[in-house]
Formats: structure tokens, sequence, C-alpha cells
């Protein structure tokens, strides 16, 4: 294969109105960032208010993956859309649970 061709195929026409890639990423990042705070409320002993807020920002993600279309959602894209939201769901009501069952 010529360079020349090879530089053809790797140069993706820009289409009109796209969004920059980096924006495509912007509900992952939020998600990953409210996690972290969650992560780091809990190693300074506000558990509860560290697990609540990694519920929401996983709950945030399941929203962001069930309303977006697949070109904006990012990484938070892994499997069907079904699973995905099921999955995402799925842990931050376990998050939510243990986060309102364990004791002070």
């Amino acid at each position: 294969m010529s360079t020349e061709l090879h530089r053809r195929r790797r140069r993706a026409p820009k289409r009109r109105g796209a969004s920059p890639h980096w924006l495509s990423q912007l509900p992952y990042v939020i998600v990953l960032c409210g996690v972290a705070g969650g992560l780091v409320l809990c190693s300074l002993n506000y558990f509860r208010k560290g697990s609540g807020l990694m519920a929401a920002a996983v709950l945030f993600g399941a929203l962001a993956r069930l309303v977006l279309p697949p070109s904006q959602v990012g990484m938070l894209e892994t499997r069907k859309k079904w699973m995905d939201v099921a999955t995402m769901t799925g842990f931050a009501v376990a998050i939510a649970v243990v986060a309102w069952v364990v004791p002070d």
C-alpha cells in the first residue's frame, strides 16, 4: 500500500456540525470525577456522603447512556444500550443500599 493511499485513509473528512472528540468523553469524565470524589469523601470518614455521591455519579452515567446518542457517550458505551443502563443502574442501587444499611 502506498504512503499516499495510507494518508488518505487515515484522514476522515470533517462532518459539518460534528462535536470535538473530547466532548464525547465528557459524560465519562463526569462519572469518573463523581466516583473519585466519593472515594475521597469515604477516605475522610464521610462514608454515607461518599457512597451517595458515587451512587449518584453512576446513576448519572446510566441516564447519560440512556439519553445520549452513541456518538456522544464515549467510553460509557461498552455493550448494548439496555445492558449498559441495567448494569449501571444496578450498581447505583447497590451502592445506595450499602450506604443506607451500614451503621454509622
